[in-house]
């Protein structure tokens, strides 16, 4: 069987804001086709032959449990990178029983870095957000995806320490990452790792 003959499951999303063709690995999805409004759609099967082998590659990195389709309840207990340890999932409602860990052990986290850095938020708050992992608004509240559960330790204060910097600098100036890197002088290495983070997180959690 030739490569143009394996069938590759995508969804499409309309984008009124694309300007071209963008494919992307999503989570639970899997591969995502953008496209402009007006885009032909019987064009799509070419493109995706045209970048079969970057879908196969970055499809490979992903794990299994990411990819499940959706409707799939949490386990009863399940081990968190980020917290380095195991804990029981009290609830079949996931988004509740994430959010409530991580006002528990993530936020502590937050607190702790706020204080040694000196940047002294009005709040911290946790949601479950789709694709962002965190931000700050012009009120001084910083809003965190309670997904950062999912995530190794490094990435996590790396999230929550860039959210803080922008109580200094609202922007992504030079002057925003020398700041940050003066808290986080991996901040790079950490700033890639993140883009490809979201794949080990389980279909479950969104």
């Amino acid at each position: 069987m030739s490569d143009k003959e394996i069938r590759t499951e995508y969804s499409v999303r309309v984008s009124d804001r694309a300007r071209r063709v963008t494919l992307k690995v999503a989570p639970p999805e899997g591969l995502v086709v953008v496209i402009p409004r007006n885009f032909n759609r019987k064009r799509i099967p070419s493109l995706i032959d045209e970048k079969r082998q970057w879908i196969e590659k970055t499809l490979s990195k992903v794990t299994p449990q990411a990819m499940t389709g959706s409707g799939v309840l949490p386990p009863e207990e399940y081990f968190f990178p980020s917290l380095e340890k195991s804990l029981d999932l009290e609830t079949p409602n996931a988004a509740s029983c994430l959010r409530s860990i991580a006002y528990s052990h993530l936020l502590p986290r937050a607190q702790v870095l706020s204080q040694k850095t000196g940047l002294r938020p009005v709040s911290f708050t946790f949601r479950n957000q789709k694709r962002r992992w965190g931000s700050c608004n012009s009120r001084g509240n910083i809003s965190l995806n309670q997904k950062l559960l999912f995530f190794e330790p490094p990435l996590v204060d790396y999230v929550i320490l860039h959210e803080l910097c922008h109580l200094e600098h609202r922007d992504h100036s030079s002057s925003f990452w020398t700041f940050l890197s003066s808290f986080d002088p991996h901040f790079r290495d950490h700033r890639r790792e993140i883009r490809t983070a979201q794949w080990a997180i389980p279909a479950w959690a969104y």
